[in-house]
């Protein structure tokens, strides 16, 4: 009777460790998917099938949580599938950015050989109009023009506690760093450019 207890023990402690926020399983499956494409050779023709199968990949080895957060059934649910595919798109462009970037040097060694100069972060002056707390942290600044810019958190700096600490409020003065990165869009179903935030400053 006691090793049946501890064995329903057990079993209970193992089912619940398995039980992930939507955050957790995210980052499980985008570090499954950056695994999986580093070990292919990934090009622009073959990233959609392979992108498709490295997070079916994932997605059988998180079945149950995943039915959890995106329901069940998620394979034949085009507007779910487009959902995960989006939210661990959008994570391994964070995590393995190699992946792509490796496709876009493919791409550029077919049209010839060409010297390649580093380009500076570009630095934008404005207001900050919103600011987004979702998966990602996000940010408008408005520029003088009228032109609003859309930015994202991606990665640490010194400065990031501005944002992460939520110093910086609507209509403050900032100066941003950037850079630009294509990002794949599962939902559009290709890359879009993104604003990637590398500093920020409030005037």
């Amino acid at each position: 009777m006691k090793k049946l207890v501890l064995l329903l023990i057990l079993v209970g402690n193992v089912a619940f460790a398995q039980k992930l926020t939507k955050e957790q399983l995210i980052d499980k499956m985008s570090d499954v998917g950056c695994e999986c494409t580093t070990k292919q050779q990934v090009t622009k023709e073959n990233l959609e099938i392979t992108l498709g199968l490295c997070i079916l990949e994932a997605l059988n080895k998180y079945e149950k949580d995943v039915e959890r957060h995106y329901g069940k059934n998620v394979i034949t649910n085009d507007k779910k599938m487009e959902e995960l595919g989006y939210d661990i798109g959008l994570k391994m462009g964070a995590k393995c950015p190699s992946v792509f970037m490796n496709m876009a040097d493919e791409e550029s060694d077919t049209n010839g050989e060409e010297v390649v100069e580093e380009i500076p972060d570009a630095v934008l002056t404005g207001k900050i109009s919103e600011i987004k707390l979702e998966q990602f942290l996000t940010f408008v600044v408005k520029e003088d023009s009228g032109k609003n810019n859309q930015f994202i958190l991606l990665s640490s700096f010194d400065n990031a506690f501005l944002l992460t600490d939520k110093v910086l409020k609507v209509s403050d003065a900032v100066d941003v760093t950037y850079y630009e990165m294509d990002l794949f869009d599962a939902k559009l179903g290709k890359f879009v450019s993104f604003k990637i935030v590398t500093d920020i400053v409030k005037k």
